[in-house]
């Protein structure tokens, strides 16, 4: 019997909640952020408070078990959740 190791890579703990754990919006604050916009620019462009802007990234950093937003966009990428 072969035992499982623990995938010590977060991007396939992301990958395992589901095929898309991020919401739309988690998802387009990431890729602006990505892009260099600011938490300000990414509220404008989605027509959005900022407060909600950071609650997004907070929220996808949650969830990707990431310690930084920059993580977070790291992690998203490698996992193929951004477009």
């Amino acid at each position: 019997m072969t035992s499982t190791s623990s995938h010590s890579i977060r991007g396939n703990r992301a990958q395992s909640k589901q095929n898309h754990p991020l919401s739309k919006r988690q998802r387009q604050c990431l890729q602006l952020t990505a892009a260099g916009f600011t938490a300000s620019a990414i509220a404008r462009q989605l027509h959005i408070s900022e407060r909600m802007v950071r609650k997004h990234l907070h929220c996808a950093r949650q969830k990707l078990c990431a310690s930084s937003t920059v993580e977070a966009v790291y992690l998203a990428t490698r996992a193929n959740l951004l477009d």
